[in-house]
């Protein structure tokens, strides 16, 4: 089987040995029944009982993990899933789009978009200056295909540093 990674395990949620999957590939999650986890012995199969949404990912509860001890032992550890299950994204998909921030109204169009490989950056002109910003769902408030447009809310001072 091949494997891909997709993020890691950032933090214990609950008492029951729930972990909150910190997500940097996207995937389907509608088939994920298990995931493997990097140990010393290699990657390490784990079925999933439940998951949960969460904000900059999903939390998970795993199988064989029922402790907090016992989940807070994989902290830090890399997540793979069957590499069938990756989405590619289409970087280009975003090109031309109008990026409207909550604070300073439309920053612009979308000139150019490039993945640093943690996350989506777009390149705006924006008073004469050129900003790059993050395109990550926490800053993302919608995204309107129809219409081309991004509503989005930068992280206070990320534009003012361009200015």
């Amino acid at each position: 089987m091949n494997l891909a990674e997709i993020g890691y395990f950032s933090k214990t949620h609950g008492i029951k040995g729930e972990l909150h999957l910190n997500i940097q590939q996207n995937f389907d999650e509608s088939l994920l029944d298990a995931v493997f986890i990097d140990t010393i012995l290699g990657k390490e199969p784990h079925f999933i009982l439940s998951t949960k949404e969460s904000k900059n990912g999903i939390i998970l509860q795993l199988e064989d993990v029922e402790s907090i001890e016992h989940a807070k032992k994989l902290i830090g550890k890399k997540v793979f899933v069957n590499a069938e299950l990756i989405i590619e994204t289409d970087n280009e998909s975003f090109l031309g789009f109008e990026l409207i921030d909550e604070k300073y109204g439309s920053l612009g169009l979308i000139k150019e978009l490039t993945d640093n490989g943690q996350q989506l950056l777009a390149t705006i002109d924006f008073r004469s200056k050129e900003i790059i910003l993050p395109l990550v769902d926490e800053f993302i408030i919608s995204i309107k295909e129809n219409e081309k447009v991004i509503n989005y809310r930068a992280p206070e001072g990320l534009i003012d540093l361009y200015l």
